[in-house]
């Protein structure tokens, strides 16, 4: 089966595998099936444990100046920011990706051998359009971590020549080939309403990872501020489709991924985990056991680690009436027996865990104490309407002032629990210089642990200072989670914004080149 050959692959670097009597699009690809289960396989690069199965939930610095790791076999390594270029994390994430685009590249360069009527010819255009998509967002992960990266767009058939090493590409030229390529497969891929849920690309899922791409493209480190244009044009498709609509109580959303509920109206695209992993496939993740309420190995609620803790920078920015706040961070912890122990206010802020996905409510009867089946978002519909917001108060030329506010004020609406279409006492209003400020804000309080924060931070160029402003807010030393807690936040350094380049695939391609400052 081409998925397991290609699994043996993905552990190693994209510039050194030694292959042989495998898949190739000359041999494969003849049939619809054969096409099915190849697409599973670049799907399957989503939930792999040096991405959003294992190491993603919060062993890799995401969620940067909201909440830090307490884990202590992590010290010294991108979880603390104590990375080195030799950091086995930074390694296996980049060789993940790289799979994951060589499994596309293969679908891609074999696609075409499958023919028939036009039933067949449908299915194979949307797994096209369903696998450029794939491939655009893997790329995206490589680029925003990384910025100059390799640009590998067709499989590589001879390992022995000269052709599999690839120079990097310039940060601007990745991120127009991103764009390039989901401009292909939102004409190919399925409407919203004819996906089985929010795991399978849809048309505005494409949309919308558009006007994420664009966004980036426009801040840092490229720079290129015509693209908040692209931005607030592909946030808007998403609106206007009437595909999708917030849901109106905000811990429903998580509740229903614990519970593997699909909410494609809010949920546009997400990772799918399932069973317990006792099977021939690994399809369960961490979500919920790394992150999550810690409660032991003995508790009827399910196992926990409770590795990611909450920077009190991030309480402090809701306000007393945002039910987000207490559904985001704890304020209670589980006891031995399931029960829930109190956490007042008035106890340590940095020993607070990150909640928003909690095992009480998974839909497992196993209670595993190494992995769930609660599923991960990827991009919600409250991501859409900040976007476009965010497009506005960067760059309101030729924008809607009063859409970008009303998009801010539904988000907000939402977090207090009223109605998301009418107007509130909880709308802000301001000018657009203070816009700025309150979106960097909002986007904190509604996608905080969801690891989006460093990728906003970078964009608005506020990395470094909002880590040293998060450890100025760590409430006192003498705890072993506070220490821990200082010990990440001092270890920051300029250069942190962007990991380092693998050592082992500098060492395997002589044409790759270090980041500055690694």
């Amino acid at each position: 089966m081409l998925i397991s050959v290609l699994a043996v692959a993905s552990s190693c670097s994209f510039l050194d595998m030694e292959v042989k009597n495998v898949a190739t699009a000359d041999n494969y690809y003849r049939s619809i099936d054969e096409l099915e289960d190849a697409l599973s396989g670049v799907y399957a690069t989503l939930a792999d444990n040096a991405l959003y199965g294992e190491s993603m939930m919060g062993r890799l610095g995401l969620s940067a100046d909201i909440g830090y790791e307490y884990y202590k076999k992590d010290a010294g390594t991108v979880g603390y920011y104590q990375a080195g270029v030799s950091d086995s994390k930074i390694a296996s994430f980049w060789r993940a990706l790289y799979a994951g685009i060589g499994r596309a590249n293969m679908l891609l360069a074999g696609i075409d051998r499958v023919d028939g009527g036009a039933d067949i010819i449908g299915r194979r255009e949307q797994i096209r359009g369903e696998a450029l998509f794939l491939r655009a967002y893997y790329y995206y992960m490589l680029v925003k971590r990384f910025e100059s990266v390799p640009l590998v767009l067709t499989p590589v058939e001879d390992i022995n020549s000269s052709e599999k090493y690839v120079a990097q590409a310039s940060p601007k030229e990745v991120y127009q080939k991103i764009l390039s390529d989901l401009e292909t497969a939102a004409g190919l891929v399925p409407a919203t309403s004819e996906v089985d849920g929010g795991w399978q690309v849809c048309r505005t899922a494409v949309w919308g990872m558009m006007a994420r791409v664009a966004l980036n493209m426009a801040g840092q480190p490229v720079c290129e501020t015509s693209m908040y244009q692209k931005a607030a044009s592909c946030a808007r498709m998403v609106i206007e489709s009437g595909e999708h609509a917030l849901n109106p109580v905000f811990e429903d959303i998580f509740i229903g991924q614990c519970r593997n509920l699909y909410d494609v109206k809010e949920v546009l695209f997400e990772v799918n985990f399932w069973g317990d992993n006792t099977g021939t496939y690994q399809t369960a993740g961490t979500v919920g056991r790394n992150i999550g309420i810690a409660s032991s190995e003995e508790s009827p609620v399910g196992y926990c680690m409770g590795l990611l803790r909450c920077n009190p920078l991030l309480w402090h920015l809701y306000d007393a009436s945002d039910a987000r706040r207490d559904w985001t961070v704890s304020t209670f912890r589980y006891a031995a027996d399931g029960s829930k122990t109190g956490d007042s206010e008035s106890a340590p802020i940095s020993r607070k865990y990150c909640a928003k996905w909690r095992r009480e409510y998974e839909a497992s009867a196993s209670k595993s104490t190494t992995c769930t089946e609660i599923n991960f978002p990827v991009l919600r519909y409250s991501d859409v309407l900040l976007m476009y917001a965010e497009a506005y108060a960067w760059h309101p030329a030729g924008l809607d002032r009063n859409l970008a506010l009303e998009c801010l004020n539904m988000v907000r609406r939402r977090g207090h629990g009223v109605d998301v279409s009418s107007p509130s006492a909880f709308d802000w209003s301001g000018d657009d210089e203070a816009l700025r400020r309150e979106i960097m804000d909002e986007r904190a309080r509604e996608f905080a642990f969801e690891m989006l924060r460093k990728d906003d931070l970078v964009r608005w160029g506020v990395f470094y200072d909002r880590m040293q402003e998060a450890l100025d807010n760590i409430d006192g030393s003498s705890s072993s989670y506070q220490l821990a807690a200082i010990e990440a936040y001092s270890s920051v350094r300029r250069r942190d914004a962007v990991w380092p380049i693998p050592a082992r695939e500098i060492s395997v391609n002589p044409l790759l080149k270090q980041n500055p400052g690694w």
